[in-house]
């Protein structure tokens, strides 16, 4: 299959880090864009079957199986309007950096 084919979705993950601190562990949700290749199915530990994605990761190339609920196909205008987001995000971060590091010297 050429990824010329493949279909852009938006997927949402959840990612879980661990405070060194406080030793807690917290979730966040992320939304992240990859690349359609299939639909799957699997059964879970009680026996109930449960419908998935199978989703290429554009950044990591890295293939998941991502919920059905959590998976949405996108067209050309809404992945500007993501990449807007992720641009400005980007630059958040990059202002709370040098932020840090005038403050640290």
């Amino acid at each position: 299959m050429i990824k010329e084919d493949l279909r852009l979705v938006e997927y949402t993950v959840t990612e879980k880090s661990k405070s060194k601190k406080t030793k807690k562990t917290t979730s966040k949700t992320k939304k992240k864009i990859g690349l359609f290749h299939a639909w799957g199915t699997t059964t879970n530990g009680k026996g109930k079957e449960q419908f998935f994605g199978l989703v290429e990761d554009t950044q990591t190339g890295k293939l998941l199986e991502v919920s059905y609920k959590n998976l949405r196909f996108i067209n050309e205008a809404d992945l500007e309007i993501f990449a807007e987001t992720e641009e400005l995000t980007e630059e958040e971060t990059s202002t709370e950096v040098e932020n840090t590091e005038a403050v640290s010297e």
